[in-house]
């Protein structure tokens, strides 16, 4: 079954679609990673822009973005439900996420990649900007993309 051509990306647009999210961040970043529910639930999701892909009427990837300054956004949270990783749905969201973010003049994403995703990200056109530092107990490396 080829669900690829099933996915639906776009911004969220209702409460029961961000509670999806949150539930997806919540499976992903919590449980599996083992980060504190309070680090994961930062108080920066009223202000942030939230997008969702969308299996059917399942929500199975999110990320979040925080327009820290003028021309530049950062993308957060990106998680995605483990039956649907390495079959590229994480790459359509960068690409997603690129394309609108520069329809709202946005000119510099940022991430704050954990380590072992920073492979995943310069392959989505992300450099290393920084020297790797811990957060959440893990290890991240800060990358940026020019759009």
């Amino acid at each position: 079954m080829n669900f690829m051509l099933k996915l639906n990306y776009k911004f969220v647009e209702s409460d029961d679609e961000l509670k999806e999210a949150f539930q997806v961040r919540k499976g992903v970043f919590v449980e599996e990673q083992g980060i504190s529910e309070d680090l994961e639930l930062d108080g920066c999701d009223s202000k942030a822009l939230h997008m969702v892909v969308q299996y059917r009427e399942r929500i199975i990837g999110t990320a979040r973005v925080l327009f820290t300054s003028p021309g530049v956004a950062k993308i957060e949270r990106m998680a995605i439900l483990k039956t649907f990783r390495r079959k590229g749905v994480g790459s359509k969201i960068i690409s997603f996420l690129n394309g609108e973010l520069k329809t709202k003049n946005i000119n510099k994403i940022i991430v704050h990649a954990q380590c072992l995703a920073a492979p995943f990200y310069k392959a989505c056109g992300f450099v290393e900007s920084g020297m790797p530092f811990n957060e959440a107990g893990i290890s991240h490396v800060k990358m940026e993309i020019q759009l």
